[in-house]
Parts: structure tokens; C-alpha cells; sequence
């Protein structure tokens, strides 16, 4: 009987009614507490709407499907998830320690990144004044698939504003506790999650209305992401 009545006692402190587990042996059973679910799903949900705003990595998932297809595109957006997955698997083990003490890493990855950028606004430009392809589909000859997830890689690694924002993300991912199988499952989702987003943006400009307005149009878009990418990569390269 007493050992009937303090297992009652226990059971109504935790909040559980006897014989039902409480929070608490949830809690450890699944290695992540109440606090530290909180704190990864606001990460999450904010790298999902990072994701999902316009910048760099929407912009070559949109241009590889305007000039290639479908399938080609979907190749860059697992390049491109790649590279998320690679950024929150670094943020998730310190990525803001890393930065903190090397600043002069973040100044390398801007000069690439920039760089890179205005490459391909440069390449995309002048293919719009000859009116070829050339930024969105170089030289007229639609990309590998190799090629296509270098470029989606490629892009998002060397996008220092990534690095800025994983390293804000990290301080959120480091302060919830979390075991490191929480956080690499957190990474998992995180790589999932950009390419989901990523592949349906390649699925609605890869559609048969959006590529046959760009044969018609091939010029103005050229024009139009050569511009962006110059724009991009020059405020990178001239931001302090």
C-alpha cells in the first residue's frame, strides 16, 4: 500500500494520471525536452521562410528550369538542399564559434561568393546584348546534371548571407540542449526542407507556359538574372 501510495504521489506531481507516462519520461525517452522542441521548431520555421524568399539560390533553381526542364532543374535543387544541409550541419556543431574566431573565414567566403555571382550576372548579361544563351542556358546546350547540382552547391555554399543567417541559427540550435542526434535529425529535416521548397519552384517554372514565354523572351530574362546576379555579387563584394 505505501509503496502503491508513493507511486501515486509521483505519478500526480508529474502531471500524468497512474499508469500513463508523465512529460518528463517523454522527455527523456525521446532525448528532446519541451524547451528544446520550442526553440528547433522556431529555427525550423525560420529556415523554412528563408528558404522560401527570393535571393540567389531561388533565382539558378528558376533560371536552370526556365532553360533546361524540369528534370535538369530538380538536379540543381538537391545541389542547392545539399548545400542547406551542409550549412546546418556545420551550424548545429558551432558554426558562430568558428566565425567568432576566424573572422577572416566569412571575408574569404564573401570574396568567392561575390565573385561567383558576378560571373555568372556577367556571362548573363552579355549573352542578352549577342542574344544567345548564356547564363540561363550556356552556350546553347542544355547543362548535365552533374553540372546543374555544382551549380545549386555552388551557389549556396558561397552565399555569405547563408553563412550569416546558419550562424544566427546556430545560436538557437546550441541553446536548445539538444543531444546530437536531435541535431542531426534537425539538419536532416533542414536539407528536406530546402529541397521540397526548391523543388516546387523548379516544378512551376519549368511548366510548359513559363519555358515556352522564355524562348519568346530569352533576351529580357537573360538580361533580367544577369542583372541580379551582378547586383548580388557586388554588394557582397562592396559590403563591410
Amino acid at each position: 500500500m505505501r509503496d502503491a501510495r508513493c507511486l501515486h504521489l509521483r505519478a500526480g506531481a508529474s502531471g500524468a494520471k497512474p499508469g500513463e507516462p508523465s512529460s518528463d519520461a517523454f522527455s527523456r525517452g525521446s532525448g528532446v525536452s519541451d524547451e528544446a522542441f520550442r526553440i528547433l521548431f522556431t529555427a525550423w520555421a525560420a529556415l523554412a521562410v528563408a528558404i522560401a524568399a527570393p535571393g540567389p539560390n531561388l533565382v539558378a533553381a528558376a533560371s536552370t528550369a526556365l532553360g533546361n526542364g524540369r528534370a535538369i532543374g530538380f538536379y540543381t535543387a538537391v545541389g542547392i538542399a545539399t548545400g542547406s544541409f551542409l550549412w546546418s550541419l556545420a551550424s548545429g556543431f558551432g558554426l558562430s564559434v568558428v566565425f567568432a574566431l576566424y573572422p577572416p573565414l566569412l571575408l574569404v567566403l564573401k570574396i568567392g561568393g561575390g565573385l561567383y555571382l558576378l560571373y555568372l550576372g556577367v556571362r548573363g548579361l552579355l549573352a542578352a546584348w549577342r542574344n544567345v544563351p548564356g547564363a540561363i542556358r550556356p552556350d546553347g546546350r542544355a547543362l548535365l546534371p552533374a553540372a546543374a547540382f555544382r551549380r545549386g552547391l555552388t551557389v549556396c555554399l558561397l552565399n555569405p548571407k547563408s553563412a550569416l543567417f546558419w550562424a544566427s541559427i546556430s545560436t538557437f540550435v546550441l541553446s536548445s540542449g539538444a543531444s546530437k542526434g536531435v541535431i542531426l535529425g534537425f539538419c536532416i529535416v533542414a536539407g528536406l526542407t530546402s529541397a521540397s521548397i526548391y523543388g516546387a519552384y523548379v516544378f512551376v517554372f519549368s511548366s510548359k507556359a513559363l519555358m515556352g514565354t522564355y524562348k519568346r523572351l530569352m533576351r529580357w530574362f537573360e538580361a533580367a538574372f544577369g542583372a541580379f546576379f551582378c547586383l548580388v555579387g557586388g554588394q557582397l563584394l562592396l559590403s563591410r
